[in-house]
């Protein structure tokens, strides 16, 4: 059985690619993971930012809870060399490096060791509690927390950037 030659190279193109062919392919696949990855590092920042808001506000409503069970006064402080926010000394929540963190302490204590942070609020053991303010930044925009004095609540806003 005889085949010419065009038949042959007829079979031979339809069992493969070109190179052409496999470098178009490889260039759009580049494309799309360079926009992917873009998109997946922005998505990253929104999530980690999102999960330090929610965890901020369970700690606080925790301290209030713990001040009014255990009938002592609970303090929140911040730590910024290390950018920890800590529970009555021992419970802490680490801060994302990305995100900003502004702060405005409850109350200035010569008495308070240096490596002990701000302390930011104190929930007291009648429910009440005093302090100052924590904001947590993404870019410009953020939240703000701060507590009711009289009902011990925890309030937050938006926030900006301070100049």
């Amino acid at each position: 059985m005889k085949t010419s030659f065009g038949a042959w190279r007829s079979r031979a193109r339809t069992g493969g690619f070109t190179l052409l062919e496999l470098l178009v392919v490889l260039v759009v696949a580049g494309i799309a993971v360079a926009v992917v990855g873009v998109g997946g590092q922005s998505y990253l920042e929104r999530s980690r930012y999102h999960q330090t808001v929610r965890d901020i506000s369970s700690q606080l409503r925790q301290a209030r809870a713990l001040s009014v069970q255990e009938g002592r006064a609970v303090a929140v402080t911040y730590q910024p060399e290390i950018r920890k926010l800590m529970i009555d000394g021992g419970v802490y929540l680490d801060i994302p490096p990305s995100l900003g963190v502004q702060w405005d302490v409850a109350e200035r204590n010569a008495k308070t060791p240096s490596g002990a942070g701000f302390p930011i609020f104190v929930f007291n053991a009648d429910g009440g509690a005093r302090g100052g303010r924590l904001v947590v930044l993404r870019g410009e925009q953020g939240v703000a927390f701060r507590v009711n004095w009289l009902l011990g609540t925890i309030e937050t806003s938006v926030a900006a950037a301070a100049p």
